[in-house]
């Protein structure tokens, strides 16, 4: 009876862990879906490393991935005064990987931002795609940091 109740003791446990690995196993999931769609939807307001891709497939992808997305400069009177905002940017990403037709969508509070959001689109690189592609970002302003 002893062994019996080890060897259920020792299968409910199994089955616990196999659920454990399985509710793993689809958070890793989700977390890398959520990687996969994040960015498109996420600001870059710093360099980001290259993704490490062979350049035939990154040519066949129309999957935005950055190269280098230098930081907007700070307006130093928006800084002197405290004023953090936002700026929402459309632009075009060619099939180089340059940037261009660069346009203030949405910026909270309004032209504050937009000159050193535009500077800043237009310097970004993107890794070269097969076809141009139209994104949108929203960049971020906060003087403290």
């Amino acid at each position: 009876q002893q062994a019996a109740q080890q060897l259920a003791a020792q299968q409910a446990a199994d089955q616990q862990a196999a659920a454990q690995r399985a509710a793993a196993d689809r958070a890793a999931a989700q977390r890398a879906a959520a990687a996969a769609a994040r960015p498109a939807a996420t600001t870059p307001t710093q360099n980001t490393p290259p993704a490490a891709t062979t350049p035939a497939a990154s040519a066949a992808s129309t999957e935005l991935r950055p190269i280098s997305t230098p930081a907007p400069r700070f307006p130093p009177e928006a800084y002197r005064n405290g004023t953090s905002g936002e700026v929402q940017v459309e632009f075009t990403v060619g099939t180089d990987g340059s940037v261009s037709n660069a346009r203030v969508v949405r910026a909270s509070p309004p032209r504050v931002f937009d000159r050193e959001a535009l500077s800043a689109v237009k310097r970004w690189r993107f890794q070269p795609i097969a076809a141009p592609v139209t994104t949108r970002r929203t960049i971020g302003f906060n003087p403290g940091g």
